[in-house]
C-alpha cells in the first residue's frame, strides 16, 4: 500500500467518524429559538411583505460552523475520548427585532461586548456598579413612539445635572417595552442601567453617594411630572471570594436579564402587533455614556451597540491550542437539524 493511498484512507476513514459524530446539531438552543419565533411569523403573516414573511421562515434554517479538534487528540485512541469546538461563522438570520433567534444572538453579543467592556474600564481605573431600573407612566400602545422620545429626552437632562456628572462615571441604559399584563393596550415602559461609579463613591467623606430618594427626585424633575415615578436602585457588591475576570461576569450576568429579552407576544392579536412594529420602527434601545461610551468606542470602533451581525461567536476562546479541521453545514429538516455535509480542510 503506497504512502498516498494510506493518507487518503486515514482522512475517509476519520471524515466518516466527524460525520457520525456530528450527524445532529446537539445545540438544543437554536431548535427552541427556531420554533418560539414561529410565533412572530404568524403574527406577521396578517399584514407583512411576502419578502418579509419568507426572511422570517426562513431565519436559522441553515447554519455552518468551522469545526476544530484539540491539538491533544492525536495522542488518545478511542473517538469519544476526543475534544471537538464548533464556531458558527455562516446562518441566515432575518435579523427582525421581534424574532426570537435573533433576540437570542442579539443577547449574546450584548453580554460578551459588555464583558469585554467592563473588563477594559476596570483597567483603566478602580470601579464599582450600581444596578438602577427606571421607570415612567404606562403608556398606551399607540404612544410608545412619543414617550420613548420624552424618556430618552428626561434621561439626557438628568445626565447633564452637576450632580449627576459629580457622581456617576458612566452608563450602559436598555429600554425595555413589555406590555402591560393586565392589559395589552399598554406598555410597561421602563429602563435597566448599569451605572458605573468611582471606588470611592460609598465614602461619605467624598459626598458622591446618591440616595434611592435623590434619584427619584432627579428621574421626576428630568421628566417635568407631577409625579413620583418608580426608581428602583441596587449596589452590585464585590464579592471577595471572587477574582476579578469571576466579578466582571456576575455583574455583566445581572445586567443581561432584561435587555433584548423578547417581548411575550402570545394571545396578542395581529393588529396589535402591527401598529407595535409601526412604534418602535428604527428606534434604538440600548445607549451608553460617559467612560462606558468613551471605552466601547476605543474598543469596537462605535460607541452604539450594532447588531449586523449576529452571525459572530462571541466567546473568548483560546484557539491557539485547536486545529481547524474541517466546515459543518446544517439543516433543519424535519423538525431538527441535519448534517448536510462536512467539507474538511485542504491539506
Amino acid at each position: 500500500m503506497t504512502e498516498l493511498y494510506q493518507k487518503d484512507l486515514f482522512s475517509y476513514s476519520h471524515k466518516k467518524e466527524i460525520e457520525e459524530k456530528f450527524k445532529e446539531l446537539d445545540e438544543l438552543e437554536f431548535l427552541v429559538k427556531k420554533y418560539n419565533s414561529y410565533v412572530v411569523f404568524e403574527l406577521y403573516q396578517h399584514f407583512a411583505k411576502k419578502s418579509k414573511l419568507v426572511s422570517l421562515d426562513e431565519c436559522g434554517t441553515f447554519l455552518g460552523f468551522a469545526l476544530y479538534e484539540h491539538k491533544q487528540n492525536e495522542y488518545k485512541q478511542k473517538e469519544e475520548d476526543k475534544e471537538y469546538l464548533k464556531k458558527l461563522v455562516h446562518a441566515n438570520f432575518c435579523r427582525d427585532r421581534f424574532c426570537e433567534m435573533c433576540n437570542w444572538r442579539r443577547a449574546r453579543k450584548y453580554a460578551i461586548e459588555n464583558f469585554k467592556l467592563l473588563k477594559y474600564i476596570q483597567q483603566q481605573q478602580n470601579v464599582r456598579y450600581i444596578f438602577a431600573t427606571f421607570t415612567i407612566k404606562n403608556p398606551l400602545l399607540f404612544e410608545l413612539r412619543e414617550y420613548v422620545k420624552l424618556f430618552n429626552s428626561a434621561w439626557q437632562r438628568m445626565t447633564q445635572t452637576k450632580r449627576w456628572r459629580g457622581s456617576i462615571l458612566g452608563y450602559i441604559k436598555a429600554i425595555e417595552i413589555p406590555f402591560q399584563k393586565s392589559d395589552k393596550n399598554y406598555i410597561n415602559l421602563h429602563a435597566h442601567c448599569l451605572l458605573i461609579v468611582p471606588s470611592v463613591y460609598f465614602d461619605k467623606k467624598y459626598n458622591l453617594y446618591i440616595t434611592q430618594q435623590e434619584y427619584r427626585e432627579m428621574w421626576r424633575k428630568a421628566l417635568r411630572i407631577d409625579y413620583n415615578p418608580s426608581v428602583d436602585i441596587r449596589i452590585i457588591r464585590p464579592n471577595k471570594n471572587r477574582n476579578s475576570f469571576d466579578e466582571i461576569a456576575s455583574v455583566v450576568a445581572e445586567t443581561t436579564k432584561y435587555p433584548l429579552k423578547s417581548v411575550d407576544l402570545r394571545g396578542i392579536h395581529w393588529r396589535t402587533f402591527k401598529v407595535l412594529t409601526q412604534q418602535v420602527k428604527k428606534m434604538r434601545f440600548i445607549s451608553y455614556g460617559g467612560i462606558a461610551r468613551l471605552c466601547r468606542y476605543e474598543l469596537f470602533g462605535t460607541d452604539e451597540f450594532d447588531d449586523s451581525d449576529l452571525i459572530g461567536d462571541y466567546n473568548e476562546v483560546d484557539l491557539s491550542v485547536w486545529r481547524y479541521i474541517g466546515r459543518l453545514w446544517y439543516g433543519l429538516v424535519n423538525g431538527k437539524y441535519i448534517l448536510c455535509s462536512y467539507k474538511e480542510e485542504e491539506k
